[in-house]
């Protein structure tokens, strides 16, 4: 890179920053006349980046120095001396001719800029000089960050004085700009205590006012990454087709702006983060009076905000969706801890006062957020049965989330795989994969060594890729896959041997939801009320789960007909139309 020296920042007009100054000259009419004609060519030019190449016919030797002028005020120096192999038949060996001009930032697009190259020594401009670079308006990200740009550089050339009232200069033009003042662009209005004009349009004019729910969860949700994302990103679905004006707000990723946050506002939904709120406590405070539902997924959040939104939100109706029971999961770990297996009718199911203390105070705690809410969501029929036996009191509802059926096209012949999918971050998938590679495959590759283990999810981890590695037979290791069905078009069968955990199971789901039977353990069936059609795919046994892959992995009729099945259960059941029905009950909204 050439050493291009400019002679001032560059985020403001060179005419505002340079007046006055002055560029190195070389100077003396025997020097000038020594250097002859000035020889070369700008190439390309836009408003980062300016190449080309220039030489002093009479001093081959002696590198051009170019000065480097925008709308007739100088900018800085850059001289030319990089090879410029592709010049080698015109100009022999003398080939370090060619400059590069990378702008530290890029020229304004707000206006037409006319950028000259010109020799320092005597002003003799170079071929295609002066360069017009035409008004090209930046998109909205661009302009965004050359605004940001822009204050950045004010608020470094100032002390905390004034770095105050740029601030407040910035939230007035807001105002002024934002008659309306949506949610986030209020709360930042009223953080700087600037309220701003607050046209109100005339009654016969104003829409007619929406209610107003917020969602609360740890981190932003993404479908692509877990089953949880999937549900609560469907019960927004459902909330803005009741007419709700949805909310969200991640307590523990308020800076994060990406994918799947845009996602989220593609659907119609406003994200608080960073600059808008600086805690999921700041919007529950600032938003709660206007607040007519709050629902918060999990039971982390829900410990930590369930007692702030009746503070400071009290006519809003609260939502609680527990997603699973951790203590369910917690006290099956703890039986797998204690035995090679957990039982059947593990002796804390008739009598809970048997569980360890921890769990027992896990479950007390859980069972309290229960008690909390207006209404408690709960995926699995299982556990809905669990609460509503161990709190009476509490209003649940079953509601799981909507799938859409994605059936596979390839051809069965085409599909040589049996695929295990799940975040191995989450111990009961990881328990699983393992379980796989240990128990039930070794007794499927014992009879046909043929048949291809696939492992796909996000978070695995070195310890399962080196297991899968040293494993008897043929296993694939895919890691995360952003679009599942990538894996449905490789697989005729998937397994779900789950050991221990709670709650419905996306993998499993999603499976049918391609036509791919699932073969599942009692743990991983649990909670869904499988229809009659597809409760053979329940395996109850390592040994059990090896003998259906077998049975199963080249019947291509049995596998078409419980594809078949597990895509009319899930159309049925699964219907995005049944959820928002459903939803309708949970917020109080039924007569």
């Amino acid at each position: 890179m050439p050493d291009f020296t400019p002679l001032a920042p560059l985020d403001r007009p060179p005419a505002d920053l340079l007046a006055g100054q002055s560029l190195p000259r070389e100077t003396g009419a025997a020097a000038i006349l020594a250097l002859g004609r000035l020889e070369g060519q700008c190439r390309l030019a836009d408003p980062r980046r300016i190449t080309g190449w220039a030489r002093n016919l009479g001093a081959p030797g002696r590198k051009v120095l170019l000065e480097v002028l925008v709308d007739g005020e100088p900018l800085g120096t850059v001289r030319a001396d990089l090879p410029r192999k592709d010049l080698a038949a015109t100009l022999g060996e003398d080939i370090r001719v060619g400059f590069i001009l990378q702008l530290p930032r890029p020229l304004s697009a707000h206006g037409e800029r006319r950028v000259t190259l010109r020799r320092a020594a005597d002003h003799a401009e170079l071929k295609g000089s002066p360069i017009v670079l035409p008004h090209a308006p930046p998109d909205e990200v661009a302009a965004l960050a050359e605004l940001a740009r822009s204050l950045a550089t004010a608020a470094a050339e100032a002390d905390a004085a004034a770095r105050a009232d740029l601030a407040r200069m910035v939230a007035e033009r807001l105002a002024a700009l934002l008659p309306a003042r949506p949610p986030r662009q209020a709360a930042l209005l009223e953080r700087w205590g600037v309220a701003g004009p607050g046209q109100v349009p005339p009654a016969h004019l104003a829409p007619a006012p929406r209610p107003r729910a917020l969602v609360i969860d740890d981190g932003v949700p993404d479908p692509a990454r877990d089953a949880g994302s999937s549900a609560v990103v469907s019960h927004m679905r459902a909330l803005l087709g009741l007419g709700y004006a949805v909310e969200f707000v991640a307590s523990l990723a308020l800076a994060q702006e990406g994918p799947a946050t845009r996602a989220l506002a593609g659907m119609g939904v406003t994200c608080w983060h960073l600059p808008w709120a600086a805690s999921a406590e700041e919007v529950l405070r600032r938003a709660g009076p206007e607040l007519d539902l709050v629902y918060i997924h999990r039971y982390g959040p829900m410990q930590r905000y369930g007692a702030l939104v009746r503070h400071w939100a009290p006519q809003a109706r609260l939502v609680y969706c527990v997603a699973d029971l951790h203590w369910l999961r917690a006290a099956r770990a703890a039986d797998l801890a204690e035995a090679d297996d957990a039982p059947a009718e593990a002796p804390w199911l008739a009598d809970p006062a048997r569980l360890p203390d921890a769990i027992a105070g896990l479950r007390a705690a859980e069972l309290t957020a229960v008690l909390g809410a207006d209404a408690v969501i709960t995926h699995s029929s299982h556990e809905a049965d669990m609460l509503a036996r161990d709190v009476p009191e509490a209003a649940v509802h079953l509601l799981p989330w909507a799938i859409v059926p994605r059936p596979a096209t390839t051809p069965f012949d085409d599909r040589p795989g049996v695929a295990f999918v799940g975040s191995y971050q989450h111990a009961p998938n990881l328990d699983a994969a393992e379980t796989l590679l240990d128990r039930v495959m070794p007794l499927v590759w014992a009879q046909d060594p043929s048949v291809t283990l696939l492992l796909a999810g996000s978070d695995l981890p070195a310890s399962l890729r080196a297991r899968a590695e040293a494993a008897p037979g043929p296993v694939e290791v895919l890691g995360h896959v952003p679009d599942l069905s990538a894996v449905w078009e490789r697989t005729r069968l998937t397994v779900a041997p789950l050991r221990f955990g709670a709650g419905l199971k996306g993998k499993v789901l999603d499976s049918l939801a391609a036509g791919i039977p699932c073969l599942c353990s009692p743990v991983a069936a649990e909670g869904m009320d499988l229809p009659p059609a597809l409760r053979p795919l329940v395996a109850d046994s390592h040994a059990a789960m090896a003998e259906a892959i077998l049975r199963l992995y080249d019947d291509e009729a049995a596998c078409t007909t419980l594809g078949e099945a597990g895509l009319d259960w899930i159309t049925t059941r699964f219907a995005a139309a049944r959820i928002e029905t459903e939803m309708r009950a949970v917020a109080g909204l039924e007569a």
